[in-house]
């Protein structure tokens, strides 16, 4: 059970460092972001904690961005 929960803190982790670096790259990159998008402490926890509604979020929009692209070309 507590290995569960480890596992499972370790996946949210990696989520979060992801989206960090990614946004580090984008704005490395000489973009801009938007207001309220920057992350502190308390959204990176709660991001750790909720990931799975994250990786949901993120694979919806990812899967949008391509059939709207499919459909533009």
């Amino acid at each position: 059970m507590l290995g569960t929960f480890i596992y499972y803190l370790f996946f949210g982790f990696i989520f979060s460092l992801v989206v960090d670096l990614s946004t580090w790259y984008y704005t490395r990159q000489g973009n801009k972001l938007p207001e309220g998008a920057d992350w502190d402490w308390n959204t990176r926890t709660i991001a750790i904690l909720i990931w799975p509604l994250g990786v949901i979020y993120f694979i919806t929009g990812f899967i949008i961005t391509i059939i709207n692209n499919k459909k533009n070309n």
